[in-house]
């Protein structure tokens, strides 16, 4: 396991305030769905299959997508879609005996 550099996240943080902006979204978005994001990632990582750890992040994006034709805001959506991920890598857990 390769040590990570203590300014790793804050590196990160700049680089994703750029995209978001680039891409003409909410930098504070990111920022608040950072940890839980970083969470989800390791938990499906480490929980299930590393390679499943992006794509799950983008799915979790892909769900957020914006306010969809329920009318609940993409802040919201990102939560909601990450409770489903954290669900289901109990559910595969429980199922094909992970720790």
């Amino acid at each position: 396991m390769s040590q990570r550099d203590p300014r790793d996240l804050g590196i990160a943080r700049d680089f994703l305030a750029e995209l978001s902006s680039r891409l003409n979204l909410d930098p504070a978005l990111m920022e608040n769905a950072m940890p839980h994001l970083l969470g989800m990632t390791k938990h499906v990582a480490h929980g299930v299959v590393r390679p499943a750890a992006p794509l799950a992040a983008f799915l979790v994006g892909y769900a957020a997508g914006g306010e969809g034709a329920d009318g609940i805001p993409a802040p919201e959506r990102v939560l909601a879609a990450l409770e489903q991920v954290e669900a289901l890598i109990e559910e595969y857990r429980e199922n094909h005996g992970q720790a």
